[in-house]
């Protein structure tokens, strides 16, 4: 009878398991099936990863690696992430003030005091919040950093006081970068390899990547014409599936910087707006979504994490189609359609 038992015992538990894994097949076959249909409508070419309570329910490469049509993506192709790639300043920014060496109150001029007048009332935190009142960058002017820096240099007047409104543009992001340059010593790029991404297991990302870079997938638009691959300000990580959700859990679950240093980036100053993390939202230091997406060039991605659902959603194009929310939209459905 003891013996009985525990065959029942483990033919029920096979039973669950297989109940579940078939489960998890309908619903990789149905997502499949939603962005292949899209593929061939031309309305969306990249990569897609889907995770739930740590397992990965579907993971594929659909379309092309560049506008030749000859490269197949795979898994491994990197992509831009537009402004997702934001996250890694902010989250820097956080952990320099963990460590004392800087506070997020702390003005502008403090760090550069060769700026003019307004770098005085600019704060740490205005700039992460897209709250300081500094225009745009004149990108169809400037070719690189020092263009920008001789622009902020001669800028005059900001477009509000600080900590009044908002206005989400890339200068915030700029001075963001050069803080950490400033006040680590190393240039942005290597302080995000050497201190952010490999402690924590990260060992693909890019920085800035260039023509020549391998496994690096190329953005086209619909004529299947080719981006030149030319970013006038630096500090662009790219990404891969597998290290966009190292990423994304190491946020959720704080080994980089802690829940209340997370939650100063993630909540925004208010709601709808963007904050340097995006947006989401935590209780009582537990994180329970976090959403952001980017656009570069005619690269797009966006990032989904529930983590009350353990579900975790990453689609990355290099074909712009501004349809990634709808089709994460898509998606959710059908996981939680399978999920009853």
């Amino acid at each position: 009878m003891h013996i009985f038992k525990k065959c029942y015992a483990a033919f029920c538990v096979l039973l669950l398991v297989s109940h579940l894994s078939l489960g998890q097949t309908k619903q990789a076959l149905a997502i499949d099936s939603c962005l292949r249909q899209a593929n061939k409508s031309g309305l969306f070419n990249g990569n897609a990863l889907i995770v739930e309570h740590g397992k990965i329910i579907y993971k594929a490469a659909i379309g092309y690696a560049d506008a030749s049509k000859q490269i197949p993506l795979t898994v491994k192709h990197r992509f831009f992430i537009g402004s997702i790639a934001k996250e890694f300043d902010a989250v820097a920014i956080m952990m320099l003030q963990e460590q004392k060496k800087l506070a997020i109150d702390d003005k502008v001029d403090k760090y550069f005091p060769e700026l003019p007048a307004w770098a005085s009332r600019i704060s740490i935190k205005n700039l992460l919040q897209y709250a300081s009142g500094l225009p745009d960058i004149k990108w169809k002017t400037i070719h690189n950093d020092d263009d920008n820096w001789k622009d902020l240099q001669a800028l005059q007047k900001l477009d509000f006081e600080p900590g009044s409104s908002y206005a989400y543009n890339n200068n915030n992001t700029f001075l963001r970068r050069r803080i950490i340059e400033k006040v680590s010593g190393i240039p942005f790029n290597q302080f995000v390899i050497e201190k952010l991404v490999r402690p924590i297991g990260i060992r693909h990302a890019v920085m800035d990547p260039t023509e020549s870079e391998p496994l690096m997938a190329k953005a086209f638009n619909n004529d299947f014409k080719q981006d030149p691959l030319i970013i006038p300000i630096s500090g662009w990580t790219c990404l891969n599936l597998d290290d966009f959700y190292k990423w994304s859990e190491c946020i959720n679950r704080f080994c980089i910087i802690n829940p209340v240093s997370t939650k100063q980036i993630l909540i925004p100053i208010e709601s709808g707006k963007q904050s340097g993390l995006g947006g989401g939202e935590m209780n009582n230091n537990k994180m329970i979504s976090h959403i952001h997406d980017g656009t570069t060039l005619h690269y797009q991605a966006i990032l989904s994490s529930h983590t009350a659902k353990g579900r975790t959603i990453i689609l990355l194009t290099n074909q712009k189609q501004n349809n990634l929310h709808e089709l994460t939209d898509k998606i959710e459905a059908i996981l939680d359609a399978n999920a009853q």
